[in-house]
């Protein structure tokens, strides 16, 4: 797996996860974000305002 894989199995994750819906208003990747920045990552907007960046680096990669 690779980082954009990662982005969208947490993506998912989090969608999938009825207790993070009751506070989480809106998810986005950041590029979807208009983030100056190479990493790949998610912002999750939060219903009290508040936001969150999760930011993904990976750390080894797969042996082939």
């Amino acid at each position: 797996m690779d980082e954009k894989g990662m982005e969208e199995f947490l993506r998912d994750a989090i969608i999938a996860d009825e207790d993070a819906d009751a506070d989480i208003s809106r998810i986005e990747t950041f590029e979807e974000a208009m983030l100056l920045t190479p990493n790949k990552g998610l912002v999750l907007s939060m219903k009290d305002g508040s936001q969150f960046q999760l930011t993904i680096v990976q750390r080894k990669r797969a042996r082939q």
